[in-house]
């Protein structure tokens, strides 16, 4: 039976066509795909769904009767419920506050008494078959339960269609499982769900079907019985994309060298060498000091004790500006709170870390050879942009990325740093960043790679080292090592 349905919808912001005549069904009891590049109207589509925004022109149904346009509490009461990829959650509020607190709001409840809906909290919480402690502090619980409080939300909403945007971001693998496991449990029970994600294997894991957009259209839905990464991709981009595996070569003298380097809390002995042209990755699980390590080489937390050497000479990497000074540059895993400033121009995102190459004989900024440098920098990125002068918010997740990458390259780094570059960006946006992380090592420039993606450690790494409990454990090159072997090694199997 269809629950929801959409024909020929079309929105428009300023004359600029987000949707054009898109028509999109999902049935009940139904996990249903939603994937496309950045930009493509996978979030326009959701929200007008939602009720967060109008449509222009088109039919929405639900149950096969014609409703018209409406807000997203007449949403919530029509059974539509949406989490959002930040959850979107009162992180000084209780599990229960959370839980609730969206039912008072449509219901408009200026005050709630507690045991009015407790034994409602704790029946949906027992409905999801997970622990959750009810008083607990939202900020206080790792992001895996976090997830399930946001689910609970929409279940006590009595919620028929949930809308998932990137729910697994965050997530280590056996929290997915369980996560998919929860899924299929409610799936069950008829609640449908649109599963947005740019991870293909994860769609085709859980998805009974899936529909692709691209440019504002939707190109098609189909079944994931038999469907391959390889199909989706050529449907989103319109050709087929090749993920070449990185091909070794000599490497250089030894670049960075890292001894005995140790943190309270986050690491512990790390030894390593990268060399110049070397792609080194860095896997392990979501706590086992990768980022911490990054940051320490980069200054953000310094590293207690032990050494590094660049280029055999000691060096002090005491805060950011001295590693700037001896050619690191890092990415951070979150682009939006550490790796761009959202507010802020695209032209002064790419430029803040070299602004003295802009300035005159009277040491005041040149705009003229600024915008000029900009340009330069965001074509060589291939980045799809407006306005230098637009907010870099404005900017797809992939090309806000490739900004964040353009203002560390034009420092021109020995050592480049990056941490999960390719969370949340679309297949596209991600073949480029290989291509430039290739093109670098080529150069000379050594490369640290942290991923939790492990056929993207194998795809653009020389070599890969496993990290676990914040200590580096075994390596392996990465003509030696298969995705499986990697896997196993991860689990610790």
């Amino acid at each position: 039976m269809q629950f929801l349905s959409i024909e020929n919808v079309t929105k428009t912001f300023d004359g600029v066509v987000a949707l054009k005549n898109v028509s999109f069904d999902i049935d009940q009891g139904e996990i249903h795909g939603l994937v496309g590049e950045n930009g493509c109207g996978k979030s326009t589509l959701m929200k007008i769904i939602a009720g967060v925004l109008d449509y222009d022109t088109g039919t929405l149904k639900i149950n096969g009767t014609t409703i018209g346009k409406y807000n997203s509490i007449e949403a919530t009461k029509y059974g539509i419920g949406i989490i959002y990829q930040d959850l979107s959650l009162f992180h000084n509020l209780t599990v229960m506050e959370n839980i609730y607190i969206s039912q008072m709001l449509s219901n408009k409840k200026p005050l709630v008494f507690a045991k009015h809906f407790k034994s409602q909290v704790q029946e949906i919480i027992s409905k999801l078959g997970v622990s959750l402690d009810p008083n607990a502090i939202i900020e206080e619980l790792p992001i895996a339960k976090q997830q399930l409080v946001a689910i609970a939300r929409a279940l006590i909403n009595k919620s028929k269609l949930i809308i998932l945007d990137e729910p697994t971001t965050a997530l280590t693998r056996s929290e997915i499982n369980n996560l998919f496991k929860i899924l299929n449990q409610l799936k069950a029970q008829g609640i449908s769900f649109i599963f947005i994600s740019h991870k293909l294997n994860e769609l085709l894991e859980i998805c009974n079907r899936v529909t692709v957009m691209r440019d504002g259209r939707l190109i098609d839905t189909v079944p994931t019985n038999g469907l391959t990464s390889n199909n989706i991709e050529h449907l989103m981009l319109g050709y087929e994309l090749l993920f070449e595996k990185k091909r070794t070569h000599n490497h250089g003298a030894v670049l960075l060298s890292v001894r005995h380097l140790s943190k309270k809390n986050s690491f512990q002995d790390i030894s390593f060498d990268l060399h110049q042209g070397e792609v080194l990755g860095v896997a392990g699980l979501l706590g086992a000091g990768r980022t911490e390590l990054a940051m320490a080489l980069f200054g953000v937390e310094p590293a207690q004790t032990g050494e590094v050497r660049l280029n055999g000479s000691l060096i002090k990497i005491k805060d950011i500006k001295s590693a700037i000074k001896n050619g690191i540059a890092y990415v951070p895993e979150d682009r939006l709170l550490q790796g761009a400033i959202m507010e802020q121009s695209i032209a002064a995102n790419t430029t803040i870390c070299t602004l003295d190459h802009y300035l005159s004989s009277a040491n005041l900024l040149d705009p003229g050879k600024m915008y000029q440098s900009v340009k330069e920098n965001l074509k060589a990125m291939q980045v799809k942009y407006d306005k230098q002068e637009n907010p870099i918010r404005m900017l797809s997740g992939g090309n806000q990325q490739k900004v964040v990458l353009a203002k560390w390259l034009a420092t021109k780094p020995k050592v480049l740093i990056l941490d999960s570059p390719t969370v949340g960006i679309d297949v596209g946006a991600k073949s480029y960043i290989y291509k430039i992380v290739r093109e670098k090592a080529q150069e000379g420039m050594a490369i640290i790679f942290i991923s939790d993606e492990l056929p993207e450690l194998l795809a653009n790494c020389d070599r890969i080292i496993m990290m676990r409990n914040g200590r580096f454990g075994k390596s392996w090159s990465t003509e030696s090592v298969d995705n499986d072997m990697l896997l196993r090694e991860l689990e610790g199997q």
